[in-house]
């Protein structure tokens, strides 16, 4: 049985190159990244997608990514990295097919892990409310069962609401509808639907960096 979560580290098989001088090099096949991330172009997943990160193993932050690039013979391309710490991979059958070597540096002395996970496509700021939330239920839901694979239905635990993850390890509040508050904690918060409550909303203090799905029944 495949146990998902959040972040399903080590969902690909990583090799850890002889590190550059001020970095650590981390080499794997477009081929099996293209695996998951073909469910990208699947209809259905109109709010949400897979995103690929490195999160560092010690302090489950994400990791900097200094630079990445995809290289084939001759042929190189190196990626924009975005302020999500994101890697930016393209899903595209002819590159699963020419199945180019991908190269990433993360810092020197930081022990990354591969981190595949359901995100949402747009972060959530201002007031959000209970209806804005609802159809990125099922949408996290199906897509972290296409990540699983074909028993994954049975398995996964069923998407209650959000995790949601602010930069530079916010500490705050936001602030419920129904007058009441939760503390984000480290930059990160987890809500469920129930605590908005419908009709509701609640007020974040910033724009989030990530928003992830809420599945209470996994263990952290």
């Amino acid at each position: 049985m495949k146990k998902l979560s959040l972040s399903l580290l080590g969902s690909a098989m990583l090799m850890l190159a002889s590190p550059a001088t001020h970095a650590q090099e981390y080499m794997f096949t477009y081929s099996k990244l293209y695996t998951q991330l073909k469910n990208n172009n699947k209809e259905g997943h109109d709010d949400v997608k897979v995103g690929v990160f490195f999160v560092d193993s010690k302090t489950k932050q994400l990791c900097e990514i200094e630079k990445a690039w995809m290289e084939k013979e001759e042929h190189y391309e190196e990626f924009v990295i975005p302020a999500t710490k994101e890697l930016p991979l393209p899903v595209d059958k002819n590159l699963k097919s020419a199945n180019p070597l991908v190269f990433v540096h993360t810092p020197k002395d930081t022990r990354c892990d591969y981190s595949l996970v359901v995100m949402t496509k747009k972060a959530l700021q201002g007031n959000v409310s209970y209806e804005q939330l609802v159809p990125l239920m099922p949408q996290m839901q199906i897509l972290l069962e296409d990540l699983g694979g074909m028993f994954a239905g049975w398995f996964t635990p069923e998407v209650q609401g959000v995790t949601m993850e602010f930069a530079d390890a916010l500490n705050d509040t936001i602030t419920f509808s129904n007058g009441t508050e939760k503390a984000i904690v480290g930059g990160k918060v987890q809500v469920a639907l129930s605590e908005i409550g419908e009709g509701g909303y609640m007020v974040l203090p910033e724009a989030t960096t990530r928003v992830l799905p809420y599945l209470p029944n996994v263990t952290k």
